[in-house]
Formats: structure tokens, sequence, C-alpha cells
């Protein structure tokens, strides 16, 4: 008995400990404000913005930046249709009011060989299993027969 509540605090322990590494490390950190479109545009023409991290994401623009007033670790977040129009405007404000910082992240793409292993595993999983059912199937004929 002693055993097995010893070994359940073990597993408990390591458990706890796991968990508390996972949020020590997960611990990103939340946005100031979360802005609409049209507040971010109004922000943005108005002077506010002192920076500007801009990341494509499928159809709009995550938005990542800081307003004046804000500390260093201080940011919002904005999304941003994908167009023209939404590019004009950030562009002419951003040259209106002199916003020191913009970078624009590249949208990751997927490696050739993610795709290709992505794509194959799958398939070479059913035929291992197809492969092993054969074979479990062939060993017990033969154990049949010499009996």
């Amino acid at each position: 008995m002693k055993r097995i509540f010893r070994s359940k605090v073990f597993y408990l322990l390591i458990f706890l400990v796991t968990l508390g590494i996972v949020l020590v490390f997960n611990n990103d950190k939340e946005p100031t404000e979360k802005l609409t479109e049209d507040e971010f545009f109004t922000t943005l023409e108005d002077g506010k913005v002192t920076f500007l991290e801009l990341e494509p994401q499928k159809s709009v623009y995550e938005i990542r930046g800081g307003l004046v007033g804000y500390e260093k670790d201080q940011y919002f977040i904005a999304s941003v249709p994908n167009s023209e129009i939404s590019l004009d405007r950030m562009n002419n404000a951003a040259e209106e009011h002199d916003i020191e910082k913009i970078e624009i992240t590249p949208e990751d793409e997927t490696s050739g060989w993610v795709s290709l292993f992505t794509t194959t595993i799958p398939f070479m999983i059913i035929f291992m299993l197809f492969l092993v059912i054969l074979l479990f199937t062939v060993v017990i004929k033969r154990l049949d027969r010499h009996r």
C-alpha cells in the first residue's frame, strides 16, 4: 500500500513540476488593449501611434503597435483587412506623422520537407498497420496448423 501511495505522490509531483515549468515559459504578455479596425485607423490618423509591426495572416494583417503614453512593454493589437485601401491608409498616415518604426513580418512558408512528410506519413502508418494485421493473421494460421 505504501508503494502505491508513494508512486502516486511521485507522479503527482512530476505532473505539478511539469505544469509549473510550462506555465512559467508560456507566460505570454497580453496586449494592453485590442483595437477594432476603425479605432486603429482613427488613432493612426490622429498621430497617436509610435510604432507598428504588421504580420500578414491569410486575408488580414495582424497589427501590433504602441500608442503615445504607453510604456515599453505595453502594446495594442488590431486586425485590418489585407487590401490596397488599408495599406494606402496606413502608408499615408505613417508618412504624415513620421512613425519611427514600421516592421512587416513576412508570412511563414511551409517547408517542402514538412509538406512531404505530413502528406506521406498517414499513408505509411496505414500501410504499416495493414502489414502488422496481415503478419498476425499469418502467424495465427501457422500456430493453428501446428496444434
